[in-house]
């Protein structure tokens, strides 16, 4: 369909280390490992994916891999990103690479480690300076030319994804903490397709709530939050940003199992009832289905139950959350390789 870029809700630098490693000569199924999120690089669902952007990759056409994940957690991140700006910044103004330098990488890596670490107060001052010294000296924009890391603009985000991850792990955020990573995931997207792709057309992976494009105007069984703790998801911004451009899809499901990324527990997904968009999908007899929701009217723009994240129940005018619905009646766990 002329993609041309897949761009994963994993790390920014870990992705853009991950690509160069295969372009010279790395396979992607491996270069994934411990560095794109592990809930995609070790399902065995995803192998076919990652064989088919291999084979592809010397071709007139290649679909190329990226990620805009604010946060640093992938190995790639905790072992190379220094020494790669490092070596950018000799070739640039080596006389940033002193003593604060220093302070900063060790504080960095400590902090994408562990969430629970937290710098000394002389330290968190001197770390900051240091970053806002650094954005000062990388915020000049600029299209990519070669490659992501040899790029001015691809080391400004990555300087503020660092300010985004350490504010949050540190507590440091008023209101909800989960916006301010959206926000920066946002921003990196946006300087992917204006500077690194522009012109480029490009599949964004992410979690339903990543993606939507709004929310708060859904009922679920929690109390409403307070105004400041609203979550505003990276694909409000998105869509702000590039208006009928950009097309949210959600997905969904109206009966099954799915495992949990964040334990590989198998969750039973009970059927939805015949109120819901699932249910009544189901009982129309789809086993996959679509929703056009820009072609939506009637019904379909009115309150009706759905589901957003992990098939737990909301209410809401779903046209307003996602510019379409990709229905699945059952859905089925991954596997995990190696098991």
């Amino acid at each position: 369909m002329g993609f041309d870029v897949l761009a994963f809700e994993s790390g920014f630098y870990d992705c853009a280390r991950i690509w160069e490693n295969v372009q010279q000569g790395g396979t992607l199924s491996q270069e994934v490992i411990g560095s794109l999120f592990y809930m995609y690089a070790t399902s065995v669902q995803m192998q076919p994916l990652f064989d088919y952007v291999q084979s592809g990759l010397h071709d007139a056409h290649p679909l190329v891999l990226t990620g805009f994940e604010s946060q640093h957690t992938g190995v790639k991140a905790k072992t190379r990103m220094f020494d790669d700006f490092a070596r950018w910044l000799r070739k640039q103004d080596p006389g940033v690479l002193d003593e604060e330098w220093e302070l900063f990488r060790r504080v960095s890596i400590a902090t994408f480690g562990s969430r629970d670490y937290r710098p000394a107060p002389e330290e968190r001052a001197r770390f900051f300076r240091k970053l806002a010294s650094l954005q000062r000296l990388l915020n000049e924009g600029g299209k990519v030319v070669d490659s992501l890391t040899s790029s001015i603009g691809f080391w400004y985000q990555v300087v503020n994804s660092i300010e985004s991850q350490t504010t949050r792990y540190w507590g440091m955020v008023a209101g909800n903490e989960v916006s301010v990573r959206d926000a920066q995931m946002a921003r990196n997207l946006i300087w992917l397709a204006e500077r690194a792709y522009p012109g480029k057309k490009i599949i964004v992976w992410a979690h339903n709530g990543h993606i939507a494009k709004g929310g708060s105007g859904l009922a679920g069984s929690q109390p409403p939050p307070k105004p400041e703790d609203v979550f505003v998801p990276m694909g409000a911004t998105i869509h702000r940003a590039f208006g009928s451009k950009a097309y949210c899809i959600g997905f969904t499901g109206s009966e099954g199992n799915y495992m949990n990324y964040v334990n590989d527990q198998i969750v039973s997904v009970a059927p939805r009832p015949a109120t819901s968009i699932e249910g009544a999908l189901a009982a129309a007899g789809n086993v996959y289905a679509f929703l056009d929701y820009r072609k939506a009217s009637g019904a379909l723009r009115k309150a009706q139950d759905g589901t957003l994240s992990d098939f737990q129940p909301a209410k809401g005018v779903w046209p307003e959350v996602f510019d379409g619905l990709f229905f699945i009646a059952r859905v089925l766990p991954v596997e995990r390789t190696g098991k």
